[in-house]
């Protein structure tokens, strides 16, 4: 009797973990928010592929994206810490261009992974002839500085 009361519990364990189990193996995948990804099918976005990767103490910071949009710029990045217990602040990053602009962050989602966060913060449109953006980020004591050529052309 007692051999079928612990099968029972380790098929009730299973059953309980499914939901973990496939949110595990969903956060292995590197696809795009699907509004994001119609929009770049549709030709409505320019999906610019930054693959960079910088450390910042504690996080590593991997830049993915770079969605351009005639209503918004989304700038696309993980979160991948070594630290416990704090939510990196994504929407710190500041976008400027090589003459001076500055794009207000607009807003933006982040969702939890179980190696860290996936991000995708939105700022205003960028101008017709900005060839370079640069993303910077100062939080108390941590800043860095970083660019991205916009002529990589779309995928």
């Amino acid at each position: 009797m007692g051999v079928w009361i612990r099968r029972l519990i380790i098929i009730a364990c299973v059953i309980a973990l499914i939901p973990n189990i496939f949110s595990f193996f969903s956060g292995l995948t590197n696809e795009l928010p699907e509004h994001i990804q119609g929009k770049v099918n549709n030709g409505d976005a320019v999906l610019i592929d930054l693959d960079k990767k910088v450390n910042l103490e504690n996080d590593e910071i991997l830049f993915k994206y770079l969605v351009l949009a005639a209503e918004e710029t989304s700038l696309i990045f993980e979160v991948h810490s070594k630290e416990n217990g704090w939510s990196f602040p994504g929407s710190v990053f500041e976008l400027k261009d090589k003459q001076g602009n500055t794009y207000r962050g607009t807003g933006g989602t982040s969702s939890g992974r179980t190696w860290g966060q996936y991000i995708v913060q939105n700022y205003e449109p960028l101008k017709e002839d900005v060839d370079t953006i640069v993303v910077g980020f100062e939080w108390y004591d941590r800043m860095f500085q970083t660019e991205f050529s916009l002529d990589q052309g779309g995928t």
